[in-house]
């Protein structure tokens, strides 16, 4: 049998940290998602699935409402464990698990009729999300020998109005915390390396081990090459170096989405276009846009489009026909203008070079 246990969300229709049967949880986000559609808004939270022992099997996020890309927490679990490659010895547990979600989950739960259209949040995410930065001060003022009686109230704690409270230990924390919003992780990695982590500082520890470039500690923390390599598709990296660290991850641990993104910084157009069974995150729903706008592909464009509440996607479809209207219309005048009249052609040639450049600057923006 199959339990899970919810983090974080803020909605509270979901019981956080209680220890819900399988079915129960699908029902659960099945319920929240449907009604948090119905009324136009979205929520997230952690989620942690695991077998009658306790053994930990699978940890995701799950999006429930507007945002949300399945119906349930049925489809998201089976879409990944399929989806992830496991080596021979580990293939047995995997088809396992699948079969005990597929036994577990009441069958009006299993019709993929049930999914909500996609729509993807076009919000950046940062390194230090909100929710680490109240878990790291909260872990300092409130001493490491109590961070297992954590809650959401007690995680934030302004820094400035208790600094000449804190004590030598509680200030190491917060000076870690300083130098990593610096770009400096190295102190906080040692500090959350030697603690008896929760689950929320071990997804604060994934993205510092990313940011600091090491990829495979990221992985052994998750098991998830999926949602680290959609991580490291999002670090503000130069396109090179991004390439580099995508490709080295792709070759131990090759994924769809390492495909497709690899695609989409080699401009590979056709590639994401063909793209079909990925996660779609705004980054990738924007960058499918784009591949479509360079192959001509309005319809198709403006169909994605549609699946992101990101403005700048439909603002980048809007002036590149803008532009290439422009560029018609130059041509069009090179044309019939006479090719004598070299200052006149020369002029218009430079016009729609200018043009192109500025094409070019629209489509890969982003």
């Amino acid at each position: 049998m199959l339990f899970v246990r919810f983090t974080d969300v803020p909605d509270t229709r979901i019981q956080n940290y209680e220890r819900l049967p399988f079915a129960e949880a699908v029902i659960a986000t099945h319920d929240l998602h449907q009604a948090l559609s119905e009324e136009g808004t979205s929520c997230s939270g952690d989620f942690r699935l695991f077998d009658q022992t306790d053994e930990l099997l699978y940890r995701g996020m799950f999006t429930f409402g507007t945002e949300g890309t399945y119906p349930n927490l049925y489809h998201q679990v089976k879409d990944r464990v399929q989806r992830i490659r496991t080596k021979k010895e580990d293939n047995a547990k995997k088809m396992w698990l699948l079969d005990e979600i597929e036994t577990e989950t009441p069958d009006d739960y299993k019709r993929s009729s049930a999914k909500s259209n996609l729509i993807v949040s076009s919000t950046y995410q940062s390194r230090l999300t909100r929710l680490q930065r109240r878990l790291i001060y909260g872990a300092a003022a409130a001493g490491i020998l109590f961070t297992s009686l954590f809650t959401a109230t007690q995680w934030f704690i302004d820094k400035e109005a208790h600094a000449e409270q804190v004590t030598g230990g509680e200030q190491a924390w917060l000076d870690a915390y300083d130098q990593a919003l610096q770009g400096e992780e190295s102190s906080l990695i040692q500090l959350l390396e030697r603690k008896d982590r929760s689950e929320e500082e071990d997804a604060l520890l994934v993205d510092l081990y990313l940011a600091e470039g090491e990829d495979q500690k990221a992985l052994e923390l998750t098991d998830d090459p999926i949602l680290i390599e959609t991580k490291l598709a999002g670090l503000d990296l130069s396109d090179t170096e991004k390439l580099e660290r995508l490709h080295d991850f792709q070759a131990s641990h090759p994924t769809d989405e390492g495909a497709f993104d690899i695609a989409v910084l080699e401009r590979n157009h056709e590639i994401v276009a063909k793209t079909k069974d990925v996660e779609w995150t705004a980054p990738r729903v924007s960058a499918k846009v784009t591949a479509y706008l360079f192959l001509g592909d309005i319809a198709s464009a403006n169909e994605w489009a549609s699946k992101t509440n990101d403005p700048n996607v439909q603002e980048k479809i809007d002036a590149y026909q803008d532009i290439t209207t422009t560029i018609d219309g130059l041509n069009e005048k090179l044309k019939k203008t006479s090719s004598k009249d070299t200052s006149a052609r020369e002029k218009i040639q430079a016009a729609i070079a200018a043009e192109e450049v500025e094409l070019e600057t629209v489509l890969y923006s982003d």
